[in-house]
């Protein structure tokens, strides 16, 4: 799965679930758990969605902790 592909995918699946594991992630992709990092690293610089432990969730427009 491309790039695009693979964020249209997460983030189609946190509209759905309001937050998704690494591991959910990456068996929704087919990728790498190291892309699927690298892509909710990338997906909150873009302001559309947030990173939370261990996995990922829908921006609601809230203040976005470091990790």
């Amino acid at each position: 799965m491309h790039e695009k592909e693979r964020h249209s995918a997460i983030l189609q699946a946190v509209k759905e679930r309001p937050v998704l594991t690494i591991e959910e992630l990456f068996l929704l992709t087919e990728s790498s758990e190291a892309t699927v990092r690298r892509d909710i690293v990338a997906l909150p610089a873009q302001n559309r969605l947030r990173r939370v432990l261990g996995g990922a969730g829908l921006n609601t427009g809230g203040v976005q902790l470091a990790h």
